[in-house]
């Protein structure tokens, strides 16, 4: 189907392993009991399936655009690293000129200082999303909040039903006892009765009515119960198959949401939101003030500039970023340093492509195996399939 065909077009003949904190077991993923003879269950179940893979498709493109970024700036590098010859000299020597001409720039600010040069530059190259990124990344730290409660009272909600069926069944199984024991109980009283009928010649007709009241009314009252503990059984096992079936889509987006929280972690070097914008609130204030310097500051500019002619000539794909990374270019440790982070990041992205490839791929094979399993449905299961594609493609 286009659906699927679209949705792992990308994908390698040979995928790797996924790790196991991306493993969806490792998060406690719960297996449910879904009656598929039940209409509403298996719509349920499918509209989960379908739902899994379009999340799943979400991410994935999202994914793809931040990976197609990072692998741009790794084949900056290796544009940069096979320079060589006078090229090369040129180019150090201008990215030496500007790096001495940042020097003697952070020697000219004498006064207290809103951050250090590295978060600085490492803000100034990250500043084009950092606001973006700052609203995302808050509205995950949001979010995570609310899976973690929602995880929570489901959670809650799945005991309570656990204990409600097995409250159920402990009733259906004490009013069962208690049927054998009536039954027996009025088996015992009518051989009593017949012997004083019998043996004793006494009038015990009064005591056969009594005896078939109170066995009718006992036996009646503990049939009603009966039902009553088999219907709540019944509603108990069905609330049941729905919390699990929430609680397992809940658990993905917060593997999902996890993940993307790592991500933007790594990428800006922090440990929270907060984080990122006490550092975007010192960067825009360090702005102002170097801005301020920039009319006696020049020749940092001409050598910019310079430096920029001569990486243009390679067509890296943002040559700009480079102005603030000279150190790298001179020195080849700190290179692999960069390298080494953007290779992290990475490989965070690739982890949750991974993640989501997999757990689209499971509930494709699960649609497939319904319609394998279940024929008679097979209809009605494509026609959501289809209507989810158009959705999709809409």
């Amino acid at each position: 189907m286009k659906f699927w065909n679209r949705l792992f077009r990308r994908r390698k003949k040979k995928k790797e392993e996924l790790p196991d904190e991306a493993d969806g077991a490792a998060y406690g993923l719960t297996e449910h009991e879904t009656d598929l003879e039940d209409e509403q269950q298996r719509t349920g179940y499918v509209e989960s399936l379908l739902t899994q893979i379009a999340d799943a498709q979400k991410q994935i493109s999202e994914c793809e655009a931040e990976y197609a970024m990072v692998d741009l700036y790794l084949k900056d590098m290796e544009l940069i690293d096979y320079i060589s010859g006078e090229d090369r000299e040129k180019l150090e020597d201008c990215a030496k000129a500007v790096h001495l001409l940042e020097e003697d720039k952070s020697r000219y600010e004498k006064k207290k200082r809103h951050m250090s040069d590295a978060d600085y530059a490492k803000m100034e190259r990250l500043s084009e999303d950092a606001h973006d990124s700052l609203t995302r990344l808050q509205e995950a730290e949001q979010y995570q909040e609310a899976i973690r409660n929602d995880l929570s009272r489901l959670e809650n909600e799945k005991q309570a039903c656990l204990f409600r069926r097995q409250e159920a069944k402990t009733a259906m199984e004490n009013l069962r006892g208690m049927a054998v024991i009536t039954t027996a109980a009025v088996f015992f009283c009518i051989v009593i009765l017949l012997i004083m009928q019998f043996a004793f010649e006494m009038q015990t007709q009064m005591g056969y009515i009594l005896t078939a009241a109170v066995c009718a009314i006992a036996l009646v009252a503990m049939y009603m119960k009966y039902m009553d503990a088999a219907q709540e059984d019944r509603l108990s096992s069905g609330s049941l198959n729905r919390v699990i079936l929430l609680q397992n889509r809940v658990k993905i987006r917060y593997v999902n949401n996890t993940n993307l929280l790592d991500y933007y972690y790594l990428k800006f070097g922090i440990s929270s939101g907060e984080e990122l914008k006490s550092l975007l609130e010192a960067y825009q204030a360090e702005q102002v003030e170097r801005k301020k310097l920039e009319q006696t500051m020049q020749e940092l500019s001409f050598g910019q500039e310079d430096l920029i002619r001569i990486l243009k000539k390679y067509r890296l794909h943002d040559p700009m970023i480079w102005l603030h990374q000279t150190g790298a270019i001179l020195d080849s440790k700190e290179m692999v340093e960069v390298r080494h982070a953007m290779i992290l990041r990475r490989q965070q992205l690739r982890k949750q492509m991974e993640f989501n490839t997999d757990n689209a791929e499971k509930a494709q094979e699960q649609i497939k195996k319904l319609v394998t399993e279940y024929p008679k449905y097979a209809a009605q299961i494509l026609k959501m399939v289809s209507a989810y594609e158009e959705k999709a493609e809409s």
